[in-house]
């Protein structure tokens, strides 16, 4: 499995019984650059980001990590900073603004709440690899995943498809316990010596 890349930030809300999605955090030509959804931004009774992002403006950009934002790291002088960057799978040398602010930052003293974004580079050999890695034909791949056979020529063979298909494909190429799941719940599509092939190859994958 390709380990999953992080782009960028996603940035929410959350209050007691709702959690309002408020924007993104990207890094642009080597900026850094936060802007509000447009519904958070307009919307009524919610509150700026941090001190530099005042919601009279909608798009803000820095050389650097906005002050508010370091705040949310916690610092590498911290006795505790490696069991930090270890229970979120990050290299404790890593200094990527945007990867610390989504991982070991995810959570901080405020009510929001980052998330990464992944870069999306599913590409047809990706697919045809883990499928035959799996032992499946198309149809039954397809059966099994719960695609069309139509869709799965389709990507197979380097056509576009739509933004959630790839999404789905990406979630079970990258996390064998999503895959598991479909093969328990649809493994009556397929014969028992390819079920457990295909089961065990999934296993053997699992961090």
């Amino acid at each position: 499995m390709r380990n999953l890349k992080i782009i960028g930030v996603d940035i929410f809300l959350e209050k007691r019984k709702t959690r309002l999605y408020v924007g993104t955090l990207i890094r642009t030509h080597g900026k850094l650059v936060f802007t509000y959804d447009e519904h958070y931004f307009k919307a009524q009774n919610v509150i700026p980001l941090g001190p530099e992002f005042p919601l009279t403006q909608k798009e803000f950009i820095s050389e650097s990590l906005f002050p508010s934002l370091i705040d949310r790291i916690p610092s590498v002088q911290n006795p505790a900073y490696p069991e930090y960057c270890l229970a979120m799978g990050v290299d404790p040398k890593e200094q990527d603004p945007i990867i610390l602010l989504s991982t070991i930052g995810r959570k901080g003293p405020s009510s929001f709440i980052f998330y990464p974004i992944f870069e999306r580079k599913l590409i047809a050999e990706d697919v045809i690899k883990f499928r035959e890695s799996l032992g499946l034909t198309t149809r039954e791949f397809s059966s099994v995943f719960e695609f069309s056979q139509s869709s799965l020529n389709a990507l197979e063979r380097n056509r576009i498809l739509g933004s959630e298909i790839l999404k789905r494909l990406e979630i079970i190429l990258n996390f064998p316990n999503v895959a598991l799941d479909f093969l328990l719940i649809n493994g009556g599509h397929l014969i028992y010596e390819k079920w457990i092939k295909a089961t065990n190859w999934l296993k053997a994958m699992k961090p």
